[in-house]
């Protein structure tokens, strides 16, 4: 199959409207989601998806998926997916071997896994090795409160809706302290504190981390290259990652003692062809592969397909949503105890039609 379009999609869904019990976060605002479509010389397609967000970043990566990325793949076959990939991350690493131009490779990487997968009659995670499980627990992925009661109080909804674990975004040692107090001490409990503190911060407060019994502590401090020389800290698992871009650059990490969890983010990674990759690199390092998964698009759906393959059970951390904001109709989106992985072919699902026409904003791009 022979590629013949590459379309970027910009959506952009606004927020929903929060009952009164609900705490408002301490930033909100409409969620913009940046697609490729592909559609080959035979007419079949498929959907992927860049992680962007927030408008400005929506604007650059649909720019580069349109003038950078497309014209490297048109007229190209589909089976060469990968090897597509490798010259693309070659042909562009003089701006960088993470980031935006690997971020909007994603898209029309993940889209061409979709469209062989259709064609084989395959689901993804059978073309990346095969599925171990069906099912993925689902982590309820907070907002940041910076706050201890409305933190508090949004961890004891989000249990109250079955979740089977519960991750924050919090920088506030005292807020994560409160937050652990709601939660059941046989419930993971993960905190991201997107790199607030330093090392030495860390090793500071280290009894006060240990005493918190998380699954793992995400992100603790900047710079991360400090935790490669870190021994191992005595009741503190550390896990990071997702803004790494390469399988190399996952094993670079993966051999320091202090870091027990790598989180390969299938957008910065530049698809599944390097996802797939990583994974491999992780399982041989004897480290903890968690899938980093703040989507909703069919990044949701490659990421339920990584964690259907890895050897140890991993969780969907389910950002907050709500099921307006569900472009497939099967409650991905929703917090609740756990997701069923996609069976049919390809990632599984394609978007619902109305959901792309009613949040479309791609014209005057």
């Amino acid at each position: 199959m022979i590629i013949d379009r590459i379309e970027p999609i910009a959506l952009r869904i606004p927020a929903p409207r929060r009952p009164p019990d609900v705490p408002s976060p301490l930033v909100s605002g409409d969620l913009c989601l940046t697609l490729a479509r592909v559609t080959t010389r035979s007419g079949l397609q498929g959907y992927g998806e860049c992680l962007s967000l927030r408008p400005p970043m929506q604007q650059a990566l649909f720019a580069t998926i349109r003038d950078a990325i497309a014209p490297h793949y048109l007229g190209k076959p589909v089976g060469e997916r990968e090897a597509l990939n490798l010259a693309a991350r070659k042909r562009f690493a003089s701006f960088g071997r993470a980031g935006t131009v690997l971020n909007a490779l994603a898209a029309v990487d993940i889209a061409l896994w979709d469209i062989a997968g259709k064609e084989a009659g395959q689901s993804v995670s059978a073309l990346l090795g095969g599925a171990k499980r069906s099912r993925v627990p689902v982590m309820a992925s907070l907002d940041k409160y910076d706050h201890p009661g409305r933190a508090r109080k949004r961890v004891e909804q989000a249990l109250a809706r079955g979740v089977a674990s519960v991750k924050v975004h919090e920088a506030s040692l005292e807020v994560i302290e409160e937050v652990r107090r709601a939660i059941p001490a046989a419930t993971p409990f993960v905190a991201d504190c997107n790199n607030a503190h330093t090392l030495a911060d860390v090793k500071r407060e280290q009894k006060r981390w240990a005493a918190l019994d998380l699954l793992f502590l995400e992100d603790p401090s900047w710079p991360p290259e400090d935790l490669l020389d870190c021994p191992a800290l005595p009741g503190i698992t550390i896990g990071m990652g997702a803004d790494l871009g390469s399988a190399e650059q996952m094993a670079v990490y993966a051999r320091t003692a202090s870091i027990g969890v790598l989180q390969p983010d299938v957008c910065m990674l530049g698809g599944l062809s390097e996802a797939r990759r990583a994974l491999g690199v992780l399982a041989s390092a004897g480290k903890t592969a968690a899938p980093h998964t703040p989507f909703v698009g069919p990044a949701a759906l490659a990421s339920l397909h990584m964690l259907a393959v890895t050897d140890k059970e991993g969780y969907f951390a389910t950002v907050e949503a709500d099921d307006s904001m569900d472009a497939y109709g099967f409650g991905l989106t929703r917090w609740q105890k756990s997701l069923e992985v996609p069976t049919a072919p390809g990632l599984g699902f394609d978007l619902d039609p109305e959901f792309l026409r009613r949040y479309d904003c791609t014209a005057g791009r």
